[in-house]
């Protein structure tokens, strides 16, 4: 029995109870081979439908608790069709929260608990940016940068990010209150800056350590933004162009200060338009 061109099976006949094997009998047991043969083949092909199923359920099992869903399913596609999230140019929304002050923090309440700190502010905002179909870059020791736009794109891109910020600041109240106080009998600050403009996202580092991360001037303005909030406790600040590019009808106040020629504003309030 033959394969995919590989003798899988053999079919052994030792003798006929009357007569000789004749033409017909040879023409039944090919038959009969050749039946064994495509049920054998479908049964291997069924398993290994069944075990790449598998794999693809901890694919995304593993990869869900890093980053949204669309964009694991964005990954799973771009492989099997060849395609790759690496170099190219997008229009992103970069968000950027900063925790003020921490070094002094820490020395205040030690290692371990600066730790166990942290984790819990980045467990929250970070649920905050997934929710919101952004991922996070990069941790910056008291804070982090996430994407709003890459790898998948939409229209709302500068919308989520924005309401991921009001929504941020409104935890930051909630964890003063549940947590932080009780632990350094002073509320934590923080500094939430979005700036929405190109970027260069692609898989950066090399073959011992890759990442897929964002370049160029838009990722040095968000954090040059992030100055921008130092006065305000808590405040958020945005860009000219995340402001355009919003659909919400933003409730702003402009500041004095700009940030590559464009206006700056400390976001007060949104409210979300029907589409």
């Amino acid at each position: 029995m033959i394969s995919q061109g590989k003798v899988v099976g053999v079919i052994e006949v030792l003798n006929k109870i009357d007569g000789e094997f004749i033409e017909d009998d040879r023409d039944v047991l090919q038959s009969i081979a050749t039946s064994v043969s495509i049920a054998l083949e479908n049964a291997r092909l069924y398993k290994e439908t069944v075990s790449m199923a598998e794999q693809e359920r901890g694919i995304r099992a593993m990869f869900q608790k890093f980053v949204p869903k669309e964009v694991v399913d964005k990954i799973i596609r771009d492989s099997t069709t060849g395609k790759s999230l690496i170099d190219e140019f997008k229009t992103l929304t970069l968000l950027n929260i900063d925790i003020r002050g921490f070094s002094g923090i820490a020395r205040k309440i030690g290692p371990q608990k600066s730790v166990a700190l942290l984790n819990y502010f980045f467990s929250v905002m970070g649920g905050i940016v997934f929710k919101h179909h952004g991922i996070v870059d990069k941790y910056l020791g008291d804070g982090f940068l996430a994407l709003f736009g890459a790898p998948v794109s939409t229209s709302m891109d500068a919308d989520n990010a924005l309401t991921a910020a009001v929504e941020m600041q409104e935890a930051v109240r909630a964890i003063n209150s549940e947590y932080v106080e009780e632990l350094l009998n002073e509320p934590v600050q923080v500094g939430i800056s979005v700036y929405t403009g190109e970027a260069v996202v692609g898989n950066i580092g090399f073959e011992m350590k890759m990442d897929y991360s964002v370049i160029g001037d838009t990722v040095n303005n968000v954090f040059r933004l992030q100055e921008i909030t130092k006065p305000v406790p808590n405040s958020i600040v945005i860009a000219e162009t995340t402001s355009r590019a919003a659909q919400s009808v933003l409730e702003l106040r402009e500041l004095t200060a700009t940030i590559a020629g464009l206006k700056t504003y400390e976001l007060l309030g949104l409210k979300k338009t029907s589409i």
